[in-house]
């Protein structure tokens, strides 16, 4: 499982909070659960590489290679789009972390999913209508050959640090699950991945992921409606979602700081108002900003089929995602009741990730309980074939038509074969034996992507007067950021911009994502704009107008508020922040553990 979970929780947990002498939980699945595993692991892998070796016989185009020939429909593409944004982390991991900080994991749940739908409105249309393969070939065509090689840059350095957290999961369920060591694990799993990526192209990543929407879904409903109804949930178990109200009151008895937005982690945490800002505008925004979301959208045939894609998409991944806080909310309950109040044991972050495993295995059959595992596989999978394609369009098609302005529609098809494997290749390697830092490598990707990719996209669609200049300064400064910022936590040159508190990097975009929208419009605003009638009058077109009217999209109003709200932001980020204290016992605590972060 993804370990930037367990960095996460080192974060929010206090110091020692594990140090006491005690004995520990360790999961152990039992021989049944293993074989099952293995035997759903080995018949996806066969149905993923059949599938890919299928769809090869399709591709004969770069559009083909590249965006699956514009041709998948809006149902098809939803399913898709769904298990490409769900990664291991979710189907697993969130567990772990609403075990961990209880009710600030909704404030990310709602906005992956906000994040999501955002793109619905703001982005989706009109990059069906520009109809290219990804959303750094719009960025190159709209503001220039530069752009689009710093776009490039930026998506190759959030895809890798998005790719090892997923690889290094698959690897390591290979390890706890069937017994394997995590460099065999990682080895077969990136190796078939790539595969079927490669070979089958925007195809067979499409019907893969599709099929994984799929497995994923069953994988995580029908144990999960079990585990409740096991728990005395009542009938209400039947839909996961809503299937824990009848066990709010013995959650309350048992954690009372459960429900409590501005007291997490067992009411040892004090949450703010600028907490949950920050939430948005690092997962939200950055969700927006996410290239292998964006290349789903210029796989459909019309714009009406990318918005109910969309839809569909938005669908089914709410209901994982709410699905994913009732296995929580069920494993939090399950370990204070039974692994601490009857075993007598604790439980480690590091052993939270199993927690959906561990509660299947104790109230479902065997072949039941093997199901979460073929789920977070195939989901881990989804995750990194959407980004290897990402990886491969980006270098094979943006950057090599750029080089090679004139070469065969047959080459660059080739190249997008080369690369993608490279892609996947240099991801297996580094996951081998990541660096530290990559420990919290998800969510720095949707960092990354908040303050780069977000503001370039939603002002080039939506204010004429942006131009490459601003577009340029606004990336540069935005990826500048969102590394320097996330590595200090907060600080740069020995002056504190964003007073992070005790959730740390989640928030960094508090700051980076908002200076990186005020750069775009400021140095847009003070180089005159936009002068090219050609990109004006493409920007009424990707809204849909048949006319061009140079004051459509023109105005001030737009970019100048943009601009102080963002300037708004990156000051008030600076301020100290004040815990909310609640008129609780334990508020004195909390506020002391405050100061110690």
């Amino acid at each position: 499982m993804t370990r930037w979970l367990i960095a996460l929780a080192a974060f929010l947990v206090p110091a020692g909070a594990f140090a006491q002498e005690q004995e520990f939980y360790r999961f152990e699945p039992t021989p049944a659960l293993s074989m099952f595993g293995i035997i759903y692991t080995i018949a996806m892998v066969v149905l993923f590489l059949y599938v890919g070796w299928l769809m090869k016989r399709r591709v004969s185009t770069s559009d083909d290679y590249f965006a699956a020939g514009r041709n998948v429909g809006a149902l098809n593409n939803g399913l898709a789009m769904s298990s490409n944004y769900m990664s291991l982390a979710t189907f697993l991991g969130f567990t772990a972390l609403i075990w961990q900080m209880q009710f600030y994991l909704v404030a990310i749940t709602l906005s992956f999913l906000g994040g999501f739908v955002m793109i619905a409105i703001a982005i989706a249309p009109s990059l069906r209508r520009w109809g290219k393969f990804t959303s750094m070939q719009f960025i190159g065509e709209r503001f220039g050959h530069t752009a689009k090689i710093i776009a490039v840059i930026c998506m190759i350095l959030l895809a890798l640090l998005y790719l090892i957290g997923q690889m290094k999961g698959v690897g390591n369920v290979f390890q706890v699950m069937f017994h394997l060591d995590y460099t065999t694990g990682l080895i077969m799993g990136g190796l078939i991945v790539t595969a079927y990526v490669t070979i089958g192209g925007m195809y067979g990543l499409s019907y893969n992921q599709t099929l994984q929407t799929i497995i994923m879904t069953i994988a995580l409903l029908l144990p999960v409606a079990i585990i409740l109804w096991r728990l005395d949930a009542g009938w209400a178990a039947v839909f996961p979602p809503f299937g824990y109200g009848a066990l709010v009151p013995e959650m309350e008895a048992a954690l009372p700081s459960y429900f409590n937005p501005f007291l997490t982690v067992n009411g040892t945490v004090p949450m703010s108002f600028k907490f949950y800002v920050g939430i948005v505008l690092s997962i939200a925004f950055g969700t927006m900003g996410l290239p292998h979301i964006a290349m789903r959208f210029f796989t459909a045939p019309t714009v009406r089929d990318a918005k109910m894609a969309t839809l569909w998409g938005s669908l089914v991944i709410g209901l994982i995602f709410f699905t994913t806080f009732a296995v929580g909310f069920a494993a939090k309950l399950y370990s204070v009741n039974v692994i601490e109040g009857e075993m007598g044991l604790q439980v480690q972050p590091a052993e939270a990730d199993l927690l959906l495993v561990v509660m299947s295995q104790a109230f479902t059959p065997d072949w039941i309980a093997a199901l979460p595992v073929a789920g977070a596989l195939a989901a881990g999978m989804s995750t990194i074939g959407g980004l290897l394609m990402t990886i491969g369009t980006g270098i094979g098609s943006d950057i090599y038509s750029t080089i090679f302005p004139k070469a065969a529609d047959r080459s660059r098809v080739r190249a997008g074969f080369f690369f993608t494997a490279v892609g996947g290749l240099v991801t297996i390697l580094l996951a081998l034996d990541p660096p530290a830092f990559l420990l919290t490598s998800v969510i720095w990707a949707f960092v990354v992507a908040s303050s780069t990719f977000t503001p370039v996209l939603i002002l080039g669609i939506w204010w004429k007067g942006t131009n490459k200049y601003g577009a340029i300064a606004g990336m540069v400064v935005g990826a500048f950021l969102s590394i320097a910022l996330w590595w200090t936590r907060g600080s740069l040159l020995g002056i504190q911009f964003i007073d992070a508190g005790p959730v740390g990097h989640l928030v960094t975009g508090l700051f980076s994502a908002s200076a990186a929208w005020f750069v775009t419009v400021v140095v847009s605003l003070i180089t005159g704009g936009e002068k090219n009638e050609k990109i004006l009058r493409e920007v009424d077109r990707i809204h849909g107008w048949q006319n061009y009217d140079p004051k459509r999209y023109s105005g001030k109003v737009f970019p100048l508020s943009v601009a102080a709200i963002a300037f708004a932001i990156m000051v008030w980020s600076m301020v100290p922040n004040q815990p909310f204290q609640p008129p609780m016992a334990s508020a004195p605590a909390a506020t002391q553990l405050a100061a110690t972060e």
